[in-house]
């Protein structure tokens, strides 16, 4: 690991020392003070936003725990942030304010068995756009970047095609109408489950299960009420599932089809997890993804694309938290963090080169 290279935005760090600001009113058990120690020692801009912060905290359960953790640090006194509820007021308006938005953003629809029966509707997202909507089943679908997603629910089945872009499926249970989401050349379907599929190619698929168990298939493949009933217990040894030539993936794994092919299955770490679907909370995480594929995945959220005129940078592997889309945080990170020069070619065009480390 010593070849990643750390960069994370100030706005991210921010955050996560929110978090543990909270996480320490309620009071840390020893395995969460445990991580606390190991963020905080990452470097000096942890430590200072996590103070910054315990002056706008007017908890003594919080500045009990950091004059604990860090006795030689001088961490403020009640009284010197009397005068700052004001400040905290403001903030929790803002986040009620933020949530009562994102509320309205979701979709609803009656729920009547005649509409749940048969219903048809497009949802997209645009470039940089996340929404979230909930389907009249009361499946909760979640859309990344530049997503086209086409439902169609009939009496005997609920099918969904992922035309672009990528979501998340949280799938209501109902035995009678197997779900499934069709994305290229394979079938996705749902036996009890949380999952997150995603769309590269057509032959190029991504699938995450945090929850209960998914099917990959042909899409030739349809599964009915009883496949679906004799398929809850099944798994990839099961003779069902082996003469349909079909994986079946489980929580906390990972399928990856490449050119149609499905790939072993991967089981995944909770980091990996976190990372993999750290999209759906607006941020995305790298752990020593080359530079290249990095600010390739930025792109998704953005018109920006970067061009880089040192060929070594590619291959630097980097690893960081970013809030999706924010460009001026990643730059100025890179500068910051890599002494990485950037120069605007355009006004959607980011050419990046290697400056001074000096």
């Amino acid at each position: 690991m010593s070849n990643i290279h750390q960069f994370s935005s100030k706005d991210v760090i921010q955050s996560q020392a929110s978090r543990w600001i909270s996480a320490m009113d309620r009071g840390l058990s020893e395995q969460e003070r445990e991580q606390f120690q190991l963020w905080v020692q990452q470097s000096k801009a942890h430590q200072d936003a996590v103070f910054e912060l315990a002056q706008l905290w007017d908890e003594l359960s919080v500045l009990n725990e950091l004059s604990s953790l860090f006795p030689n640090k001088q961490v403020p006194s009640k009284n010197s942030i009397s005068n700052t509820r004001f400040t905290i007021a403001a903030s929790i308006f803002a986040v009620i304010l933020m949530a009562t938005f994102m509320f309205a953003g979701f979709n609803f629809y009656p729920s009547s068995v005649q509409d749940q029966a048969k219903y048809s509707k497009i949802y997209r997202t645009k470039v940089g756009q996340q929404a979230t909507y909930v389907l009249p089943d009361s499946t909760i679908v979640q859309l990344n970047t530049n997503s086209l997603l086409e439902v169609a629910y009939t009496q005997g089945r609920r099918q969904l095609i992922l035309s672009r872009g990528e979501g998340r499926f949280n799938v209501a249970k109902d035995p009678s109408r197997p779900f499934s989401v069709m994305a290229g050349d394979k079938s996705f379907t749902a036996l009890g489950t949380v999952f997150n599929v995603q769309r590269n190619a057509s032959s190029d698929l991504e699938l995450v299960v945090t929850e209960g168990k998914v099917m990959i298939t042909d899409p030739s493949v349809a599964v009915n009420a009883d496949d679906f009933v004799r398929l809850q217990q099944a798994n990839n040894e099961t003779e069902q599932v082996k003469k349909i030539n079909a994986s079946i993936v489980i929580s906390g794994e990972k399928a990856l089809i490449k050119e149609s092919i499905t790939k072993p299955i991967k089981q995944l770490s909770m980091d990996d997890v976190q990372r993999d679907l750290a999209w759906q909370h607006g941020m995305l995480i790298f752990n020593g993804e080359p530079l290249s594929e990095a600010l390739q995945e930025v792109s998704r959220y953005t018109a920006t694309r970067f061009e880089l005129k040192d060929p070594s940078l590619a291959s630097l592997k980097v690893a960081g938290v970013f809030k999706a889309g924010d460009i001026i945080g990643l730059l100025d990170s890179l500068q910051a963090n890599l002494a990485i020069e950037h120069e605007r070619l355009g006004e959607h065009i980011v050419s990046l080169t290697q400056g001074d480390h000096s």
